[in-house]
């Protein structure tokens, strides 16, 4: 390879590598918001969640949202994913659980489920696997308040109490710390005392794994979890009340945790981009003094051979 040839390429991989290190930067910033107001918003969502399992454990309730249509035969399944691209495998493993799901998951056709997705990624993959998009919404970011990210919690509120569906799922990703997250399915409705038990059971131990104390073991010292409450007019009517409010915070909080993960994904995705920019420079600078090296002790030989002949 002549020198020009690989000057060009050090300088298209030089500016290459300034794109990517700004890119992680970005990320880095961007990851740093998204993460703080995930974890300032989790401590709230899983209190609401305790709040909701005082409120119907051990009782009689008869509310739409607790309760799966006898008749429904679709399930509506909510898909979070990004804006852009340029994120590792972030969307590859949302692409991988979901497959797991649609394989797994005991439906017995693609056509008993709708999606609603959340990104234009999310879209794609809902596509490529042949699931009917029901609504999609391109514009929430990490700056989203939980007003605007009312209109996808209403609509899910608004179509499983029309008893279409037995059932409404979300898939997202959970941010777990700035190296690692994870795919999780929840499900939303119908409220299942069982599923949000478990779903308290599942962070209290991934606390006490961390070194913190456990969101249930705080809610007990504050006298919060399994307290006998007094009802006015009724439980019903507050769960009527307090169901959509709560819809509202689990969907927020499901979005600030897939926007922290996506940023965090692309992060180091910039960062490996930049570490290899910088390994294949060395190499082309190590050719490049190679064929230079290589160039001027040809240019002498010739110099050399041309006075020999001339004094020959």
């Amino acid at each position: 390879m002549k020198t020009k040839e690989i000057k060009l390429k050090i300088r298209s991989v030089n500016s290459i590598k300034k794109i990517t290190k700004t890119m992680e930067m970005i990320s880095i910033s961007k990851m740093r918001r998204s993460v703080e107001r995930a974890l300032a918003s989790r401590t709230y969502s899983h209190y609401a969640l305790e709040l909701l399992v005082n409120l119907s454990k051990d009782r009689r309730v008869e509310n739409k949202l607790m309760l799966a249509p006898a008749e429904a035969d679709k399930e509506l399944l909510i898909v979070l994913g990004g804006n852009k691209g340029l994120c590792g495998g972030y969307h590859t493993n949302l692409y991988k659980a979901l497959n797991l799901y649609l394989s797994l998951g005991g439906l017995t056709a693609k056509s008993e489920i709708k999606a609603i997705t959340v990104g234009k990624y999310a879209e794609k993959i809902c596509q490529k696997l042949g699931l009917e998009n029901f609504a999609s919404f391109n514009n929430f970011s990490e700056y989203s308040t939980i007003e605007q990210t009312k209109e996808l919690s209403h609509l899910v509120v608004k179509e499983f109490i029309k008893g279409k569906y037995r059932s409404v799922k979300i898939l997202y990703t959970e941010f777990l710390k700035s190296t690692a997250y994870k795919p999780v399915l929840s499900e939303i409705f119908p409220v299942n005392i069982n599923t949000l038990e478990n779903i308290l059971e599942e962070a209290n131990s991934e606390e006490a794994l961390s070194g913190r104390e456990s969101l249930g073991g705080l809610a007990a010292k504050s006298g919060f979890y399994f307290t006998d409450y007094k009802f006015e007019p009724d439980i019903d009517s507050i769960l009527e009340n307090v169901l959509p409010g709560l819809v509202d915070v689990v969907i927020h909080q499901t979005l600030a945790e897939a926007f922290a993960s996506e940023h965090s994904a692309r992060m180091f995705a910039m960062k490996n981009a930049s570490d290899n920019a910088s390994v294949i420079l060395d190499d082309l600078t190590l050719a490049y003094n190679h064929a230079r090296q290589h160039g001027i002790t040809r240019e002498l030989s010739e110099i050399v051979a041309g006075a020999e002949a001339l004094n020959g």
